[in-house]
């Protein structure tokens, strides 16, 4: 039996301890689906209107070269939310359940809620986070949001509105989930419910983990889930008419003619084909719905950055804020994410951190991934990342904290990306070579790309369908080499960068090289 010195002592460090907990930081975790970097905070001369968003940049550090791992929701939600790269995973598609499914131990692993979770935080989410691949309400709450492993008590059964409620806002009246970018959106004059219901449920969590002084008794993880501007755009008529059609532009390059980039980059979407885009007046219609999708997205999220304010916690609180991935509007004839290309891959990532002096307002053009968002959350919260558990040592987290980065220091020399394809023709390779619902098992190429300081580089590597990994040993199918320099990253234009693959031009065959060695280095393994 322990002597009263000892218990004395045990007590004393166990309350120590409970100081520590209780004075931690609070994290909250903004993710938005589709948003491409065309907003204030990146571009002040762009037509999307996010008051909210870019007041929250204002008050940090604003990412100008973030990149997503796979510009697909599951995948990438995947990724980030486990600290892990998507070959990892074992994840590239929109059906397949993280922890269940891919990786064989994965049921062993620590997810980034599940972190928080263990470290003693109250781990709280509300909307889409995790993805959602089975449309149950039950069935997701227990299986597509990891439940107990992820969440506290407080956030069961998990809520994401419109899909774990059993109600579906999502949908158009009309279309519903079907159509093209030129009818798939609706004006709605409550806006999206999904996200309004979101952010009711966000706000009403934050209430709870928030004392009426501002304290908190636990410090909590917060992540807070969008779900516009993905497709439909629903959006107020008021965010509509925001939009004049006549003032809108439409892509300068709209097809892949004198390019030189191969058709399996293209992946299959609403323009005809490659080689002949949808027509302006069609093109400007589908703009004006995404810019108002963001706009009534942007209006929720500032109802609840205002609940932030009005609690009294934000000063003690770090706001992470990004999108799963970028997406395309029309640029080379892409109406979608689904490529490697930087309209597809990059994302907006904005970190408040109130208590790193110096940071308010600045930037950052240093590479990022979304891969890193989970190492850089321990960070801030002064934590470990997960390491002792079977799991966690089988494949450890892959991702590196960007806190230094917040300061101006340099984290990596590189960002990674993939994406796979299961073309029908190969004489066609771009014509229904989708994979969001297809197995690994039937993928036919997976495209690697690599982003460094002045290039993007990709190639596209034959599928070994039985070992779910690349055949590195059969060479090259495509390759594509895009030339970044002189190239401002804040505040760049998509239509004036990646229109001319360069990779078979004979000056760059050193960079090539290089860029080649990188993406066997990263993932032959």
């Amino acid at each position: 039996p322990c002597s009263p010195t000892t218990l004395r002592t045990m007590k004393h460090i166990f309350l120590l301890l409970l100081l520590v907990i209780v004075e931690a930081k609070n994290i909250i975790h903004i993710q938005i689906d589709d948003l491409r970097t065309e907003i204030g905070a990146y571009n002040p001369n762009h037509v999307i209107h996010t008051p909210n968003i870019d007041k929250l940049a204002a008050q940090g550090v604003t990412f100008d070269r973030a990149y997503a791992q796979q510009a697909l929701c599951n995948p990438s939600r995947a990724s980030y939310m486990t600290g892990r790269y998507p070959d990892t995973t074992k994840i590239w598609n929109l059906i397949d359940n993280w922890r269940y499914m891919g990786n064989k131990n994965s049921q062993l692993w620590t997810s980034l809620p599940g972190m928080m979770l263990a470290a003693g935080f109250k781990s709280l989410g509300s909307g889409k986070t995790y993805h959602d691949t089975v449309q149950n309400g039950i069935m997701n709450a227990i299986f597509e949001y990891d439940s107990f492993r992820s969440w506290s008590p407080e956030s069961l059964p998990y809520r994401n509105p419109g899909w774990t409620q059993g109600i579906d806002f999502l949908g158009c009246p009309e279309t519903r989930w079907g159509g093209n970018v030129t009818v798939a959106w609706c004006e709605r004059k409550t806006g999206d419910m999904s996200d309004v219901l979101t952010i009711d449920h966000a706000i009403d969590l934050l209430k709870e983990a928030v004392n009426d002084d501002g304290s908190v008794e636990t410090p909590f993880y917060l992540a807070v889930g969008l779900h516009k501007p993905h497709m439909p755009w629903i959006a107020k008529p008021e965010h509509f008419e925001m939009y004049d059609l006549d003032d809108i532009k439409v892509a300068k390059q709209k097809t892949l003619n004198g390019t030189d980039i191969p058709e399996i980059a293209f992946r299959d979407c609403d323009s005809p084909s490659p080689y002949e885009p949808l027509e302006d007046d069609d093109a400007k219609l589908a703009r004006r719905a995404y810019y108002a999708a963001v706009t009534g997205m942007d209006e929720e999220l500032g109802r609840f950055l205002q609940a932030l304010e009005d609690s009294g916690a934000a000063e003690d609180t770090a706001v992470i804020l990004h999108s799963d991935h970028g997406w395309q509007l029309g640029e080379r004839g892409m109406w979608a994410k689904n490529t490697n290309w930087e309209a597809a891959v990059r994302v907006p990532l904005i970190m408040k951190v109130p208590w790193l002096e110096g940071t308010a307002g600045t930037r950052s053009d240093e590479l990022a991934e979304l891969v890193d968002i989970m190492p850089t959350i321990a960070e801030l919260a002064e934590i470990d990342v997960p390491h002792t558990k079977l799991g966690d040592r089988l494949n450890p987290i892959e991702g590196t904290s960007l806190v230094t980065s917040l300061t101006g220091g340099k984290v990596k020399d590189a960002a990674f990306s993939q994406y796979p394809r299961k073309p029908k023709d190969m004489s066609e390779p771009w014509k229904s070579n989708g994979i969001g619902h297809d197995e690994a098992e039937t993928f036919l190429y997976m495209g690697y790309s690599v982003r460094v300081e002045d290039w993007r580089y990709t190639e596209w590597y034959p599928w070994d369908q039985e070992n779910l990994v690349a055949n590195f040993d059969d060479g090259v199918y495509a390759r594509e080499l895009y030339d970044w320099r002189n190239v401002e990253s804040a505040y760049m234009d998509y239509d004036e960068v990646e229109n001319l693959n360069v990779a078979e031009h004979a000056e760059n065959g050193e960079i090539t090289s290089t860029l080649h060695e990188m993406i066997l280095e990263q993932f032959q393994k």
